[in-house]
């Protein structure tokens, strides 16, 4: 299916860069500090201005973070990571040039809130708690993803959620975007070498100073901006290779969860039989 398959490139490219943060810990003994591009970024929607959390960390001399070896902010950063309870992660740019846009903040309790844009086949609001799972397809989603071909029956669902349970296939393909341990599970341990990390200063995204780490040049580089004050966590991830920005915020807050009204929701059992008004 076009559509799993556009999800699935997207999240692996997310989780590719999360796996930079989480495996690239380098040796003190090798790790450099070299000076990267410290060109502050313009602030966007998904920011990191929670991206601190936790204790602080920076000591009377400055951030205790910064003074750490490349390969050792990298370490702390895919702990930070893979330790979070919750977190907010959305794709930066237009998702009509990335291929697909992702805006979800999710918990590993089963909770999450977003949505997902597929270019050329519309976008879906997703709502999930445990097993239970609600999406909210706009008009393109409803004739391009779910084949609701007549503009009546558009008329009358838009603006509908779609109801069910993990246990539907179709859901279930949607709610596995919002599972947080899928992100995080296959990293690995932060604690798995690679000494080919660079530091440049710290500068600000954002609102939030970090600090940018670096794997690679040119076309094949990966950027990781790590928080340099509080908890470590990464803030933004950058692919040149993939041509994806990746933000990451709100660690550890509770996903604003709400139950859409009744009036809202369709079971998705009774669109497939084709009762509209059920």
């Amino acid at each position: 299916m076009a559509r799993a398959k556009r999800r699935a490139a997207t999240l692996a490219v997310v989780a590719g860069l999360m796996a930079v943060t989480a495996a690239c810990g380098g040796s003190d003994d090798d790790a450099s500090s070299e000076n990267g591009d410290n060109t502050s970024t313009e602030t966007t929607e998904g920011g990191g201005d929670d991206a601190e959390g936790g204790e602080d960390s920076e000591g009377e001399g400055g951030s205790a973070t910064a003074d750490l070896p490349p390969g050792e902010i990298a370490r702390a950063a895919g702990e930070a990571l893979i330790s979070a309870e919750a977190l907010r992660i959305a794709t930066v740019g237009d998702p009509a040039e990335l291929g697909m846009g992702i805006d979800l903040q999710l918990d590993r309790e089963g909770t999450c809130v977003g949505s997902v844009t597929m270019p050329g086949m519309g976008s879906v609001e997703l709502l999930m708690e445990g097993e239970r799972v609600w999406m909210k397809p706009d008009a393109e989603f409803w004739e391009t993803g779910l084949g609701a071909a007549d503009p009546a029956i558009i008329s009358l669902v838009d603006g509908s959620y779609l109801h069910g349970s993990t246990s539907d296939a179709e859901l279930a393909q949607m709610a596995g975007t919002c599972n947080l341990d899928a992100f995080t599970g296959d990293l690995g341990s932060p604690s798995a070498a690679g000494d080919n990390m660079t530091a440049g200063e710290v500068t600000d995204y954002n609102g939030v100073p970090v600090i940018p780490l670096t794997e690679g040049s040119g076309a094949q580089a990966t950027e990781v901006y790590v928080a340099a004050e509080g908890e470590p966590y990464p803030v933004l991830m950058r692919s040149e290779a993939e041509g994806m920005e990746i933000e990451f915020s709100n660690f550890n807050e509770p996903v604003p969860f709400e139950e859409p009204p009744a009036d809202q929701v369709l079971n998705i059992a009774d669109f497939r039989e084709g009762n509209i008004g059920a």
